[in-house]
C-alpha cells in the first residue's frame, strides 16, 4: 500500500501542476489576446489613415487643387466625397480662408475651421494632420478632420484639404465585428473619446471615464484590470496609433476570458481526485502484468498524436481485455487512414473539377456577405478576395448593373433560388475593366435552416473582348461594303460623264460631216473642200476612237494583264503627265515582280486615286511613285511637293479630297493592308500604302 502510494502520490504532484501550468498558460493567453486586439485595432486605424494621407496628397498634387481657384474647383472634390460616403465633407482653402472650393454648398467659415482640433498644428506642419473628436459644424456629426497641406511649385504650403471623417460610421467599420462584450474605445492626444464599439453616439466627444483615466495617460504598451463604466470589470490593454497621436483601449470581460480557464482548473483537480481514488481502488486488483501492456498503448497513442498514424499497438502478453482494447486501437487507426485516404482524394477531385469548371470559388452567409474565397479571384475581378470579404455582391461597384438590375438579383437570392452566368463587369484598382460571370446555389443546413450561397466564377474578360471586337468588325465590314457600292456608283458616273464629255461633240460633229457629204453632188466631190471635209471625219473617228481606249484603259488597264503593276503604273504617269503637265517619277527596285492580279489592280487603282487628288487639290509640280514590291509587306508610296493639308480634318470630310483617301483607305484595308497619311500644311504629301 505505502508502495503504491509513493507511486502515485509523485503523478498526482505531476498532474496538478499540468493543471496549474494549463491554467496559468490560459491566463496568459488571454492576456495576450486582449494585447493582440488592442494592436490590432491600432495597425488598422494607422493602416486607415496611410491610406487616406496617400490620397490626400495625391489630390493636393492635382493642377486645381494647387491653383487654389474658388472660381474653378477640381471635379474629384464632390466625386470623392460621394464616392466614399463615410467623409462629411472635402474643402480647400488657402492660408487666408479664401478660395473656398468644397463639396457642400454651405461654406466653412474661417472662425469655424479655426475651432476644429488639429487646426492649427495643420498650418504649420509639412505632413497630414489628424484632429480629435468634434461636432460638424456644417453636418451636425461627430467628425475627426484630416488635414493636408496644398504646396506650390517652390514647396511652400499655400492652403489646406480639409476631409472630416465621421466617427460613427468609421466606428462601425472598424469595431462593428467584434466579439459580444469586448469593449475598444479610441482616444485623441486630450483623452477624449473618438471611437467607441458600444453606445458611440452617446460617448463620443466626451472625456474618458475616471476609471479608465491611467490607462488613458499610459505611454507605453500593456494591459491591467480595470473597471468600465458600465460597471463591468475587463482586462484592458493600451495600444498606441502612432500617425494620429491617439490610444486604443480594448479589453474583455474577465468573467468571460478566466471562465473556462476557472472550470478547466477545478474540473482537473476532481478529475485528479477521482483518478487518485479509482487508482487506489483498483490497485488491488491488478498486477504488474497490466503496465507493459499499458505503456505499448500509450506510446502508440503518443506517437498517433505526433502524426505518426503507421503506428500500431503490438503486444507479447497481456490480458485478454488489454488485448482486445489493441485491438480495437488498431482497427480504429486502420479505419482513419482509409477514411483520410479518401477524404484527401476527395478533396483532391473537388480542387481539379472546380480548377477546370471555373476560376475561383466563392462563398457567403445567410446575410449575402461573402465569407470565402479560392482561386484566381484577383486576376478575373481585380479585386483580392480580402476586398471581398466581409461586403455583399452590390455594395462593390459594377459598370454594367443599375439599382434596379440589383433588385431582380436580390429577388432571386431572397427566392433562394439557383442563378447562372451573371454576368458582372468591375473596375479593378488597375484601370483595367474586368468581366466576370458567377453562378450560386443556396446553402441549408440538416434542418432545412438558410445558411446562405455557395458557388463559382469564370473569368470572361476575353471572350467579351473578342465579341465586341467581332461586333466592330462586322459593322466595319458594313461600312466598307457600303462605301464600296458608293465607289462603283461613283466609277460609273465618272464614266458616263467621261464617255459623254469625251465622245458625244466628236459624233455630233461627225453626224454634220456624214450629213454634208451625203449631200454634196459630183462637182462638190471634186473640191479641195469636200476632200478637207472627209479628211476631218477620218480625223474625228480616230479621236473618238481614242478616247474610248483610254476610257476602258482607265477602267481596266490592259498592261496591267501582261506587264504587271510597274508596267501599268509608269504607262498612267506618262498619260497623266502628257494630260496635266505634271512631272511624275516612277520609281521601282525590281519591276520583274508580280503578285496576285486582284492585289495589283487595288495597288493600281490606289495610285491612281492618289495622282488624281494631287493633280486637283496639291498644286504640285513634282510627284513620285515608289513601289517596293519584292518587300515583306509590298510598299507602295506616292510622294508630292504640294501646298499639303490638315490630315484629321480631310479623313472626317465626307467631300472633294475627304472622299479620295477615304476610297485609298478602304481600298487598302479591302486588301489587308495598311493605310498612312503624312501631311503638313506647306511641306506635301505622302501616302504609303503597306501590305
Amino acid at each position: 500500500m505505502l508502495l503504491l502510494v509513493a507511486v502515485l502520490l509523485p503523478v498526482l504532484g505531476v498532474l496538478l501542476y499540468h493543471l496549474a501550468h494549463g491554467r496559468q498558460m490560459a491566463r496568459d493567453f488571454a492576456y495576450e489576446r486582449v494585447r493582440i486586439l488592442a494592436h490590432t485595432t491600432a495597425v488598422g486605424l494607422g493602416s486607415l489613415l496611410r491610406d487616406h494621407e496617400a490620397v490626400l496628397r495625391r489630390i493636393a498634387q492635382r493642377p486645381m487643387v494647387m491653383a487654389l481657384d474658388g472660381q474653378a474647383c477640381d471635379p474629384i472634390i464632390v466625386e470623392f466625397v460621394k464616392l466614399y460616403p463615410e467623409f462629411t465633407n472635402l474643402v480647400v482653402q488657402d492660408l487666408a480662408g479664401r478660395n473656398d472650393c468644397s463639396y457642400l454648398s454651405q461654406k466653412i467659415t474661417r472662425e469655424q475651421l479655426g475651432g476644429i482640433p488639429g487646426f492649427r498644428d495643420a498650418i504649420t506642419h509639412g505632413t497630414m494632420t489628424v484632429g480629435g473628436a468634434v461636432l460638424g459644424p456644417l453636418s451636425g456629426r461627430w467628425i475627426s478632420v484630416l488635414f493636408y497641406p496644398v504646396k506650390n511649385a517652390q514647396d511652400e504650403t499655400t492652403g489646406l484639404i480639409s476631409l472630416p471623417m465621421d466617427l460613427v460610421q468609421l466606428g462601425e467599420r472598424m469595431l462593428g465585428s467584434l466579439p459580444r462584450g469586448t469593449l475598444v474605445v479610441v482616444l485623441d492626444k486630450s483623452g477624449t473619446i473618438v471611437l467607441r464599439s458600444r453606445d458611440a453616439t452617446t460617448w463620443i466627444g466626451r472625456p474618458v471615464p475616471s476609471e479608465m483615466a491611467h490607462l488613458a495617460t499610459s505611454q507605453t504598451e500593456g494591459s491591467a484590470l480595470t473597471i468600465s463604466a458600465d460597471g463591468v470589470q475587463r482586462l484592458f490593454a493600451v495600444a498606441p496609433v502612432e500617425r494620429a497621436g491617439w490610444s486604443v483601449l480594448a479589453g474583455v470581460p474577465v468573467d468571460e476570458v478566466f471562465a473556462d480557464t476557472n472550470a478547466a482548473f477545478a474540473s482537473g483537480i476532481l478529475l485528479a481526485l477521482a483518478i487518485l481514488a479509482f487508482a487506489l481502488g483498483l490497485a488491488w486488483r491488478i498486477g504488474r502484468g497490466i503496465v507493459r501492456p499499458i505503456d505499448a498503448l500509450s506510446l502508440a497513442a503518443s506517437h498517433v498524436a505526433d502524426g505518426q498514424t503507421s503506428t500500431r499497438v503490438q503486444l507479447d502478453s497481456a490480458p485478454r481485455e488489454l488485448w482486445a482494447v489493441a485491438r480495437q486501437f488498431n482497427h480504429m487507426l486502420d479505419a482513419s487512414e482509409r477514411a483520410q485516404a479518401e477524404l484527401r482524394e476527395s478533396e483532391e477531385r473537388f480542387r481539379t473539377l472546380a480548377r477546370l469548371s471555373s476560376d475561383w470559388y466563392w462563398e457567403q452567409d445567410a446575410d449575402y456577405r461573402f465569407v470565402r474565397f479560392d482561386g484566381r479571384v484577383l486576376d478575373g475581378t481585380g479585386i483580392s478576395s480580402e476586398g471581398y470579404v466581409g461586403k455583399t455582391r452590390w455594395e462593390l461597384p459594377a459598370l454594367n448593373l443599375t439599382q434596379e438590375d440589383w433588385a431582380r438579383h436580390r429577388a432571386v437570392l431572397d427566392a433562394r433560388q439557383e442563378f447562372r452566368h451573371f454576368e458582372i463587369l468591375r473596375l479593378g484598382p488597375d484601370g483595367r475593366e474586368r468581366w466576370g460571370a458567377v453562378s450560386g446555389t443556396p446553402i441549408f443546413d440538416a434542418s432545412g435552416q438558410f445558411c446562405g450561397y455557395r458557388g463559382v466564377g469564370t473569368d470572361i474578360t476575353e471572350p467579351k473582348r473578342l465579341e465586341q471586337e467581332r461586333l466592330q468588325l462586322s459593322l466595319h465590314i458594313e461600312e466598307l461594303s457600303r462605301r464600296m457600292v458608293q465607289a462603283q456608283e461613283e466609277i460609273r458616273r465618272r464614266f458616263s460623264r467621261e464617255l459623254h464629255d469625251r465622245t458625244s461633240p466628236n459624233l455630233a460633229a461627225l453626224r454634220i460631216n456624214l450629213d454634208m457629204i451625203t449631200r454634196a453632188s459630183p462637182a462638190e466631190r471634186s473640191t479641195e473642200e469636200f476632200a478637207g471635209r472627209v479628211e476631218d471625219t477620218r480625223a474625228l473617228i480616230e479621236d473618238t476612237t481614242l478616247s474610248v481606249r483610254e476610257i476602258c484603259a482607265e477602267l481596266h488597264p490592259p498592261v496591267v494583264d501582261c506587264g504587271g503593276l510597274f508596267a501599268v503604273v509608269q504607262s498612267y504617269a506618262q498619260q497623266f503627265a502628257r494630260r496635266t503637265g505634271l512631272q511624275v517619277n516612277v520609281e521601282c527596285p525590281h519591276g520583274e515582280v508580280r503578285l496576285a492580279h486582284d492585289l495589283e489592280l487595288a495597288l493600281f487603282r490606289i495610285v491612281q486615286e492618289a495622282l488624281t487628288n494631287s493633280a486637283k487639290h496639291a498644286q504640285a509640280r513634282t510627284l513620285t511613285v515608289l513601289l517596293q514590291l519584292d518587300s515583306h509587306p509590298v510598299v507602295v508610296m506616292v510622294t508630292d511637293d504640294g501646298v499639303g493639308f490638315d490630315v484629321e480634318k480631310a479623313l472626317k470630310s465626307r467631300h472633294t479630297a475627304g472622299l479620295g483617301l477615304i476610297n485609298m483607305r478602304e481600298t487598302a484595308e479591302f486588301a489587308g493592308g495598311r493605310f498612312t497619311l503624312q501631311s503638313v500644311p506647306g511641306h506635301g504629301t505622302r501616302i504609303c500604302v503597306e501590305i
